[in-house]
């Protein structure tokens, strides 16, 4: 009865054993822009308090904008270079009870020549960002929904889940 017990035993620890050394098949493998996606909302997860926002001296800069809430900037992260972990735009819309919510981040970069603005900046690994060139304010955007899910893509420019 012993040596079976311990057969028995062995197959299950090898069973088990064979079992972890396997990848994760819990599901599909992450894209690299989908894990650094991940990092930024890491990153950025206090800012679900606007006071965190408001306190490190983000303003709101633009009111309200249908389809995107408001910008809250951070001017001092405004520059040539896009750095994955701090955007300098944090987009907040408020909810039916009035209350300011994270929906967004933004980055906004200045290209060398705005007047000749060439080829968007590399932002997330691969070629899923969009980024969209904004004349008025001479920036190179990419919009990610990082908190409210868009219908239309997690990089889209608007989000039609936010008001007009």
């Amino acid at each position: 009865m012993k040596t079976q017990l311990r057969i028995l035993s062995l197959a299950l620890l090898s069973l088990l054993a064979i079992s972890c050394s396997k990848d994760d098949d819990n599901g599909p493998e992450l894209e690299a822009w989908e894990v650094e996606v991940n990092e930024v909302k890491s990153a950025t997860s206090a800012y679900v308090d606007i006071n965190v926002a408001t306190n490190e001296g983000r303003f709101d800069a633009s009111g309200y904008v249908p389809n995107m809430g408001h910008h809250f900037i951070n001017p001092a992260l405004i520059d040539t270079t896009f750095d994955l972990l701090n955007p300098e735009v944090i987009l907040y819309a408020p909810n039916e009870g009035g209350v300011m919510e994270m929906v967004a981040i933004e980055y906004s970069i200045i290209p060398e020549d705005p007047e000749n603005p060439g080829s968007p900046p590399e932002g997330f690994t691969g070629s899923a960002d969009v980024w969209h060139f904004n004349e008025e304010l001479g920036q190179w955007q990419l919009h990610v929904w990082t908190m409210l899910e868009n219908p239309d893509g997690i990089f889209a420019m608007f989000n039609p889940a936010i008001g007009d």
